[in-house]
């Protein structure tokens, strides 16, 4: 299957309903909670609503199976334990980015996509764009960053297509650290180029909303990302492990 196609399949569960077609409410979405969105990863504009997913639980589970205890994952942050929060970033930017050379899932699991957890990733030493992800956000966790904190989003860039990320917030700003290996950046530096499609976190997920304003300049939140239908989320989606590499 193509990995767009593939990625694009996966999201299509999760996608809402425009705006007229919004009620009754989606099953899919989560009841508001209070805890979801009081940590929800709001930025550039978006509002994140809560949601089920369920269609990426498998992948899920793995991301966010503790590594803390991993001699490996010890010996990489050990350098970094007495930095500040922005240089414990960058240090693991790097650090990551050096010790896991890259490698398809095909290549290494067999299959499109798999999103591996970060001991399986340090063991073989390999991973894609999403087990890096994957690794950096353990690491942060290990460095003492809050679960809620620290997030997984799956995102468009204008110029290099879907993307990957691992967002960290801190000091009430996001930084992305995306699979380049360059240095983390404020998402603010790139408003105009980085478009948040879906995030997940430790204990929830949340897609990415704008809002639309209707007859009247009444604005509500849109279901639909930055883009310009829910098809056009599936067609640049791909799949989970689908990242255009710099």
């Amino acid at each position: 299957m193509d990995r767009r196609a593939c990625w694009g399949a996966l999201l299509a569960g999760l996608v809402a309903p425009s705006p007229a077609q919004a009620s009754p409410p989606s099953s899919r979405f989560v009841a508001d909670s209070s805890n979801l969105l009081a940590t929800a990863p709001n930025m550039l504009g978006t509002r994140a609503v809560p949601i089920k997913a369920d269609r990426f639980s498998d992948y899920l589970k793995r991301a966010r199976e503790d590594a803390s205890g991993s001699p490996l994952l010890q010996r990489l942050i050990g350098p970094a334990r007495q930095l500040p929060p922005l240089q414990k970033i960058a240090f693991v930017q790097h650090a990551v980015t050096a010790s896991i050379h890259w490698i398809s899932d095909a290549t290494q699991w067999g299959q499109h996509s798999y999103w591996a957890s970060a001991a399986q990733t340090l063991a073989k030493g390999a991973g894609d764009t999403e087990d890096r992800a994957i690794v950096k956000l353990q690491a942060l966790r290990a460095l003492g960053f809050n679960n809620s904190d620290l997030f997984l989003t799956l995102a468009r860039d204008r110029v290099g297509g879907p993307m990957t990320v691992l967002t960290v917030r801190s000091g009430g700003r996001y930084y992305i650290v995306d699979d380049t290996g360059g240095r983390p950046y404020q998402a603010e530096e790139r408003r105009y180029e980085f478009q948040p499609i879906m995030s997940f976190g430790m204990y929830g997920a949340w897609v990415h909303t704008r809002p639309v304003v209707f007859a009247g300049g009444v604005n509500a939140p849109s279901a639909t990302p930055p883009m310009s239908s829910s098809s056009s989320l599936a067609a640049v989606a791909g799949n989970p492990s689908t990242v255009t590499r710099k």
